[in-house]
């Protein structure tokens, strides 16, 4: 019986080439650093936006969802300054201020605040206001410097914020504590990029916050007198403390102020 037999013949496979202008498409690579900050940096503007005007509108949960959101990616610097050095402070300003106004004045069922928030209601405001300082803290403090970092490393508005929020809560021991460590310290060069201006405009306002504010609500106007009186850098006018009315705004502090107004008004 005749056997049907075949050749199987193997043709080596050649990939096409490919057509000229076309674009290869190969493994993903990672995204570059750069645009990786860029990405976040313009995240972390529209976060703002949202959480800011959420603010304004009282709107506690979604507020404090998207400051938590903000703070995934908001760590501590490697090195002073960093790129996301503008946000960190203005992401910490607005989570100071939202603790101290909840604390102040909650609403009407605290079911409705997230628990940390509920957590916060039954501190002292001695506990609360040391708690986020030293938050603050460890959040402006580059991760491989000192483990005790301090206040020079706090952005002025930061600190201004930080002593607000003691006067808006009843506790001007705690601004004090602040200022107090700041002052002892602010000769270290933090922030080399910032002005000579700006230096001296935050310096002035943190004083008139501890003289007019602070040590009379500690009824110290007498250490108060005595300390403007050997204070050498600002100038005369601003030294007499007889100048300067003891009223202060206790929200939002004037580092933010205009800030927050401009939110609002977009559509």
């Amino acid at each position: 019986m005749p056997t049907a037999t075949g050749t199987i013949t193997t043709v080596a496979y050649t990939a096409p080439l490919p057509l000229k202008g076309a674009v290869i498409v190969t493994a993903a690579s990672p995204p570059s650093p750069t645009l990786a900050v860029s990405t976040t940096m313009a995240t972390l503007h529209t976060l703002y936006n949202r959480a800011a005007r959420a603010f304004i509108l009282r709107d506690i949960p979604l507020t404090y969802s998207l400051i938590e959101s903000a703070f995934e990616v908001l760590i501590p610097p490697l090195i002073l300054p960093d790129t996301l050095a503008d946000h960190r402070r203005k992401w910490d300003i607005l989570r100071i201020t939202l603790e101290s106004t909840v604390y102040t004045s909650p609403p009407a069922s605290n079911d409705s605040l997230p628990k940390s928030l509920q957590e916060n209601q039954i501190k002292t405001p001695q506990a609360l206001l040391m708690g986020v300082y030293i938050r603050s803290l460890a959040l402006f403090s580059p991760q491989n410097g000192p483990a005790n970092p301090n206040a020079t490393h706090l952005p002025p508005q930061v600190l201004i914020t930080l002593i607000y929020s003691s006067l808006r809560v009843n506790c001007p021991e705690a601004g004090r504590i602040v200022i107090e460590e700041w002052l002892a310290r602010r000769d270290v060069p933090i922030y080399p990029i910032q002005d000579a201006a700006t230096k001296e405009n935050s310096y002035e306002k943190v004083l008139e916050l501890y003289c007019l504010h602070i040590l009379p609500k500690l009824e110290q106007w007498d250490y108060a007198r005595e300390f403007l009186e050997y204070e050498g850098e600002l100038s005369t006018p601003i030294r007499d403390v007889s100048y300067l009315q003891p009223e202060y705004p206790w929200y939002p502090s004037d580092c933010f102020r205009q800030e927050f107004e401009e939110i609002a008004q977009v559509p």
